[in-house]
């Protein structure tokens, strides 16, 4: 059978389920909550897709596509192609083949050049599913929680940070100070 692509609907919900299965066995503490979204998000926003690869009625492949800023360098806007899976049951199938000529539909649509695929660095597949395609590597994201990022670039050198520490556990008022206080 044909694989067909389409932007998701809120009924594909219990559809995507075996497929969303399985990517959260490789993504920790995703829940079902982040794929909602992520369709009322393309049902709601200009330059936002979820797309999905259906074999029959049976989802196989998934990509969120959006317009993106390619880099720094670059004055043409591109589209970013990001969170594609595919079945592990459904893949060497043209599944994710399909899912970037959606991609490519969406930058024909909204007059962008450039394609970016966002790969998970360990996957070794699919680097190099991608290389084959001509996909090059140009930067690399890394992603930082904002406040351990905070914590460790705080302006205060960290030798004051934690002599502030000190000085309030310190200060802080004692036992015995808040019943002379309450007046017992």
């Amino acid at each position: 059978m044909a694989i067909v692509v389409r932007d998701a609907a809120q009924d594909d919900l219990v559809a995507l389920m075996p497929l969303w299965e399985e990517i959260q066995s490789d993504n920790y503490g995703l829940t079902v909550d982040a794929l909602i979204a992520r369709i009322e998000l393309s049902l709601t926003q200009t330059g936002f897709r979820l797309v999905v690869a259906w074999d029959g009625k049976e989802a196989v492949g998934i990509a969120c596509v959006a317009l993106t800023d390619v880099g720094t360098w670059s004055e043409a806007p591109g589209v970013q192609v990001s969170g594609l899976h595919v079945l592990s049951t459904s893949r060497h199938r043209g599944v994710a083949k399909a899912l970037l000529n959606s991609a490519l539909a969406s930058a024909d649509e909204w007059g962008c050049a450039a394609i970016v695929a966002s790969v998970p660095p360990l996957s070794r597949e699919a680097n190099r599913f991608f290389a084959r395609l001509g996909f090059a590597p140009i930067s690399t994201f890394r992603v930082a929680d904002s406040g351990s990022l905070r914590r460790k670039i705080s302006v205060q050198p960290r030798r004051v940070t934690v002599a502030r520490m000190r000085k309030r556990t310190t200060e802080a008022v004692t036992p015995t100070q808040l019943r002379r206080a309450a007046g017992k």
